[in-house]
Parts: structure tokens; C-alpha cells; sequence
């Protein structure tokens, strides 16, 4: 059985989008041959991963078929070796022709199947939807997100770590926007407190963060020397083996505390603008999500008039690192 998964979105979209490998090993067997079409540099989030077996990477999604040499490869290894199935977790018509082209006994998604009502779930929920539309309820029960990454023994070789490290993510994508304000960004003075508290408190501090994102920890220097960056440093599937060694994560709305929320690592939010309800780490049984608001009445504000009148960020600016500090005093014996 072959099987393509297309999910070309950003971090956390394919960490939510992980939700279907199980269920497809458990309808049709844990021999299942699984595929990924992915977004550019999401491959190595798979590549510690048995359950998928080859990964497409696309340098973009949104380029038409015809001068899209991944969107043609796609295809062309369909015509050579014909898939059994294809899902397209795509919501948009970005891969209708690739849909249209592939080779395959069943396809699912766009263009030939839309699903309505989606809107006011969680991301995840809303894949719930697609895949109750070809798999029975036993499978349902286990569409939760769930990531491989590096062992944990040769994480902690590598980088030099000892067990119960508490890793801070203080940056995310919207950092490297065009926009003025980074709405969902919770301010360097607040993380300079937090790190410099829980380095008192004789915590073991990890930074992590994206290649791209030298001139925004920058801002942070001179780090305490206990301090260990690891920004820039580590592959995406070295990413995921990190989070799942650490004792809990901190962090804003962002790629990694989905990612913590998949491997089940405590995961303690810094949300304000954005619907948690809708976008944040997914809550299951099997992991502890705590959501740290302001609880302002004009939040969430995220994709309404509100966002553009917002020039404070109050909202990021009142969850302070002593609200933080005490819930993790409550919680994890501080």
C-alpha cells in the first residue's frame, strides 16, 4: 500500500498534519508506505521518522504546475509508481492539477472532494473532518499529533546538555515580516528577566531558534554563561529530539510548541493576539498544555480590525516573567 500525504504548509501546520500517520498505519497496516509533499526545509522534520518513507520538498507551493519541476516530480513518480492513495490536506486549489495528474486508485481533498464547516475548530479538528471522510472511528481516536526526532542520548552527547533543561523559544516567524509590530513576539526585556531568573533559580537554559534569526537573539546578549544557544544550530528533526529531552518548553505562538504538544513535552504558551482555541498546541490526554494569557477583552484580535489599530501589545506586554515564574512554581516545584 503507497500512499501520498500533500501538506505544504509552515511548521506547526505540519506538525498538526503528523495527526494522520497513525490513523493511516492503523486503517491500512504499519507496513503502509507513506510519502510527503512538504514545504521546503519541513523534510527534516521526517527525517528521524521510520513511518514516512520519502519526502517532496517544494521550494514553492503557490508557483504554477507548469514551471514547478517538484510539482512535477510528484507526478512523474506517480506515473512510474502509482500511488493507492492520495490525500490532500491542501485547503486551497494550490494542488489541484498535481491532484488532477498523480496517478493514483483513490484520491481525497481538493479538487475532488470539499469539505465545509470547518471554520471555529482547531486546526486539528478540522483535519478530523477530512479523515472521517475514508476512515472509521477507531482510527479518529488516534488522529493526534505525534513527531519522531533524534534520540535523546545523542542529543544530550551533542550538545553537551544534562537532563531536566527548561528550553525558551523566544522568536518566531513573523519576526522576519514586513510588518512594524510582531503582535504575537513577548518582549526581550521579559525573556532578559525570565532567563535571568530561572538561571538564578539554577535552571539549566536552552535557547533554540531559527537559522534565519541571528540579529533577533542578538538583542539578547551577553547571555548568563550557563546559558546554552542553540539558535540556528540544530536540524529539525535534532529540533524535535531536543524538545522531547527537555523538561518543559516556554515559548510564544510558534513552530515549537506544537512540536512539544506532539512528543508530549510540557508546553507553557505566551499567547495574546492569536486564537489558542483555533491555532495553539493541541491538547490530548497524553500532554500537559498551559495557555499563559493577559485575558484582555479585545483579545483574540488576530484577522480583525482590531490587529491593525493595536500599536502597545498589551496583551503580550501584561503577561509578565513573574506570572510565568509562578505558574511553573505551582506546577513543577520551581
Amino acid at each position: 500500500m503507497r500512499i501520498l500525504v500533500i501538506r505544504a504548509g509552515a511548521l506547526g501546520d505540519t506538525a498538526y498534519s503528523s495527526s494522520i500517520i497513525e490513523p493511516l498505519r492503523h486503517t491500512y497496516g504499519e507496513t503502509v508506505t507513506i510519502d510527503w509533499a512538504a514545504k521546503s526545509g519541513m523534510g527534516s522534520l521526517f527525517k528521524a521518522d521510520p513511518r514516512i518513507n520519502h519526502v517532496f520538498e517544494l521550494k514553492s507551493r503557490r508557483s504554477p504546475f507548469f514551471i514547478n519541476p517538484k510539482k512535477w516530480a510528484i507526478v512523474m513518480a506517480a506515473c512510474e509508481n502509482p500511488y493507492d492513495l492520495v490525500v490532500n490536506l491542501e485547503m486551497g486549489s494550490l494542488f489541484d492539477t498535481v491532484m488532477r495528474l498523480l496517478k493514483a486508485k483513490q484520491k481525497i481533498g481538493s479538487p475532488y472532494t470539499h469539505f465545509k464547516g470547518l471554520n471555529g475548530k482547531h486546526a486539528v479538528e478540522q483535519l478530523h473532518v477530512i479523515y472521517k471522510s475514508f476512515m472509521e472511528d477507531s482510527a479518529l481516536k488516534i488522529a493526534e499529533p505525534r513527531l519522531q526526532g533524534t534520540e535523546i542520548s545523542l542529543i544530550l552527547e551533542q550538545f553537551g546538555l544534562k537532563k531536566n533543561y527548561i528550553i525558551l523559544a523566544p522568536s518566531n516567524s513573523h519576526h522576519n515580516t514586513s510588518s512594524s509590530i510582531n503582535h504575537r513576539a513577548w518582549p526581550i526585556q521579559h525573556w532578559k528577566n525570565l532567563i535571568q531568573q530561572l538561571v538564578q533559580a539554577k535552571k539549566q537554559v536552552v535557547l533554540i531558534g531559527g537559522k534565519n534569526e541571528s540579529r533577533y537573539f542578538a538583542q539578547l546578549n551577553p547571555l548568563p554563561k550557563s546559558v546554552i544557544s542553540l539558535a540556528g544550530k540544530t536540524d529539525l528533526h535534532d529540533l524535535v529530539g531536543l524538545i522531547t529531552g527537555a523538561a518543559l518548553l516556554i515559548t510564544t505562538d510558534t513552530g515549537p510548541s506544537h512540536i512539544a504538544a506532539a512528543v508530549n513535552t510540557p508546553v507553557y504558551a505566551l499567547i495574546g493576539p492569536t486564537n489558542f482555541k483555533e491555532t495553539g498546541p493541541f491538547q490530548t490526554k497524553h500532554n500537559r498544555i498551559k495557555i499563559l494569557s493577559a485575558d484582555l477583552p479585545c483579545s483574540p484580535c488576530y484577522h480583525t480590525p482590531v490587529l491593525s489599530q493595536c500599536r502597545d501589545n498589551q496583551c503580550m506586554k501584561d503577561i509578565t516573567p513573574e506570572k510565568i515564574l509562578a505558574t511553573l512554581s505551582e506546577e513543577t516545584a520551581l
